[in-house]
């Protein structure tokens, strides 16, 4: 192990007053991922001497496929909600690694009348200012696009360089062993909610212009390249955090015109919408909510091609021209669906978080709508199994809190789903340890969840829509609740308008995919079999299952080995 140089899993998050001995306990010498699996890791790097920047670089060299990204700090003003425990990385205030920043690209610099530069990098190389005081972090992705690999062991060499003298600092290796099986297709939904208006906003941009599309296209193949499979339609403007009597910015993908005989709908914007989420790897589409939130009481607010309102909290859900506008929308919804090939690829939503005392207010939202949706699941959060097991929900979207209160295997139709304020649970939280958030990985497993769901992929908002800030800036600004409403960053800088992932964001993908390595397995040794497997190393799992330290990543060791075993037994695969 090097004194300057260190190889950590993503496992890790690097707080900047850990010393070498706790870095040293959780290093890794070795790794092994399936075929069609992408594999993190990092490498901590200091320079020698004094308190003095010194420029140096970060080399990898392997036959692989990689991408790099400098792990850079965020100011978190508030670590927790009210209570602490294991599943926090500390509670206290201060800077916490987060955002993955893409390898910079020197420009060039005259001096003299000649072109100079720092030595040459190498396309995975990263520019970085070392100290001796703290490490800094640099996050590599072996086969990044979950393309199949070649089956082997591979040494990847990593290599620290200083740019002064171009003298090699300190070398490292990281054995990584490709097993000869593939992680089986995903077949469960995975969604994180898309906000039209946030992108709008930060960008400064027209919503489904083309500027707006530039950056759409950025963000859902983001969101694919991390296991997204769904994506939220916002057909309407999104019935969500808005106060009631207020009007959040309109952005419908339908064009309705009203005349005495009815309404005429203009599909032409969702066509476009659909198509581009298609062509960077979305499968499922959820239609947002046709009711309002918490309990369907009103219509969403809807506006006709003039951007006039027509339906709205002031008008009840239940009324006989909301209801008669709604069967006419969704019999010509259901036809374009067809036209796309899209059809058997809906998820629809009524009402966001219903709660039982609201039953009769679903019901009849349902009874609306629920002939024309047939073979559609209806899918929605809520925090019981109350409205399920009234056959007015076919898939319950279910907080994960609330799971030991139910006995699960009656529910073989239910998601999971967190908002980020509970506490002791799975969570994505910013000063969540990284177990913490790839834990809903096996939770998902143990509950046989269908799916998961969180209400925001990129909510730059305060609560209830007031108050933007730029994440980067101030990821605190919801409830006070540092990263809880967005899982990447948006980036604006020196004209280029993109976006770039979290640690949070990779370590979601790798519960999803620790997801799939169990099912995988279960299809080798079964189901019971495959909980022991789980159980030997973490004990019971239950929803408050939170594994320290190395614990989730040294399960999948064990998994990908029991496949491995399997694999090589049988010899028709």
């Amino acid at each position: 192990m090097g004194q300057n140089l260190k190889i950590v899993s993503s496992q890790y998050k690097h707080l900047l007053n850990r010393k070498d001995d706790y870095i040293n306990g959780r290093a890794i010498t070795k790794a092994s991922v399936l075929k069609n699996e992408p594999f993190s890791f990092q490498a901590l790097y200091r320079a020698k001497g004094g308190r003095f920047s010194h420029p140096v670089s970060i080399s990898i060299k392997t036959p692989l496929p990689v991408k790099t990204w400098r792990v850079d700090y965020v100011p978190i003003t508030n670590a927790v909600a009210s209570e602490s425990g294991k599943e926090y990385e500390s509670i206290e205030p201060g800077l916490y690694p987060d955002i993955l920043t893409p390898r910079p690209i020197n420009p060039p610099i005259v001096a003299a009348g000649k072109e100079q530069r720092f030595y040459f990098e190498k396309d995975t190389a990263a520019t970085l200012n070392a100290t001796a005081d703290n490490y800094g972090a640099v996050w590599f992705t072996v086969n990044p696009y979950s393309k199949a690999m070649l089956s082997g062991d591979y040494e990847i060499e990593i290599e620290l360089i200083s740019l002064i003298t171009n003298e090699t600092l300190e070398i490292e290796f990281l054995h990584l062993k490709i097993i000869d099986e593939l992680l089986p297709r995903q077949d469960f939904y995975y969604t994180n909610w898309l906000h039209v208006d946030c992108l709008c906003e930060f960008y400064s941009v027209k919503a489904y212009s083309n500027d707006f599309y530039k950056i759409f296209d950025k963000y859902v193949l983001n969101m694919t390249e991390h296991g997204q499979n769904t994506l939220l339609l916002p057909s309407f403007t999104p019935a969500l955090d808005t106060v009631e009597g207020e009007e959040r910015m309109n952005v419908q993908l339908i064009d309705i015109e009203k005349s005495k005989s009815g309404y005429k709908f203009d599909f032409s914007k969702m066509r476009k919408f659909v198509r581009r989420a298609k062509r960077n790897g979305i499968e499922f589409f959820e239609h947002t909510h046709l009711f309002s939130q918490w309990g369907a009481k009103n219509a969403p607010n809807i506006y006709d091609v003039h951007g006039n309102r027509i339906f709205g909290f002031d008008t009840e859900a239940g009324s006989d021209e909301y209801i008669r506008f709604l069967r006419d929308y969704l019999t010509e919804f259901i036809k374009f669906a067809k036209e796309e090939k899209i059809e058997k690829k809906l998820i629809f939503h009524l009402s966001d978080e219903p709660v039982k005392e609201q039953i009769e207010n679903y019901r009849i939202a349902h009874k609306a709508v629920s002939d024309l949706l047939i073979g559609n699941p209806i899918c929605d959060a809520m925090y019981d199994f109350t409205l399920h097991e009234a056959g007015l929900v076919d898939q319950p979207i279910i907080a994960t809190k609330n799971l030991g209160n139910y006995d699960f295997d009656r529910h073989d139709t239910m998601w999971l789903y967190y908002t980020g304020g509970d506490e002791s649970t799975s969570n994505r939280k910013i000063s969540n340890t990284a177990a913490a958030t790839r834990a809903i990985g096996i939770h998902m497993y143990k509950y046989k969840a269908k799916g998961f769901l969180h209400w925001a992929y990129n909510y730059y908002y305060d609560r209830l829509s007031f108050g933007y800030s730029a994440p980067q800036a101030f990821p605190n600004a919801y409830k006070a609740l540092p990263g809880i409403s967005y899982l990447a960053y948006p980036v604006n800088e020196r004209g280029e308008k993109t976006v770039t992932p979290s640690t949070r964001e990779k370590l979601m993908r790798e519960a999803m995919d620790d997801y799939r390595a169990l099912k995988l397995l279960e299809t080798l040794i079964g189901r019971e079999r495959t909980l022991a497997v789980l159980e030997d190393k973490l004990g019971a799992i239950t929803v408050y299952t939170i594994p320290e330290g190395e614990a989730l990543r040294e399960l999948r060791e064990i998994v990908n080995a029991k496949i491995e075993e399997c694999v090589q037994c049988d010899p028709a695969r």
